[in-house]
């Protein structure tokens, strides 16, 4: 009897195990069991002082991209908040890139 059937029958027994069998149960149960996704990470958002001095603009500036979508604020407490990531890929010129051409 392996020890599959003897899981299966649920009999209320003692095991003694080589320690080499235990390996192998573990290795095969470990196969068998599916990988859990990570959460992703928590999105960091910025103040808008914070945006102004990284991206080294003015408030106007910043006022006249949010109303045309170039960036998006989040309202935070009354206050306006901006995704770290958004502000980033202005920073480094990857936003509004077209790829692939």
């Amino acid at each position: 009897m392996n020890y599959r059937d003897l899981l299966n029958s649920g009999a209320n027994v003692s095991v003694t195990l080589k320690l080499e069998d235990l390996r192998e149960i573990f290795r095969e149960m470990a196969g068998s069991l599916k990988s859990v996704p990570k959460d992703p990470p928590p999105e960091e958002f910025l103040s808008r002082k914070e945006v102004l001095s990284i991206l080294k603009i003015d408030s106007s500036t910043l006022w006249s991209w949010e109303k045309t979508g170039y960036i998006k604020s989040f309202p935070f407490g009354g206050r306006k908040r901006y995704k770290s990531v958004d502000v980033e890929a202005i920073r480094t010129g990857r936003k509004g890139v077209r790829h692939g051409r």
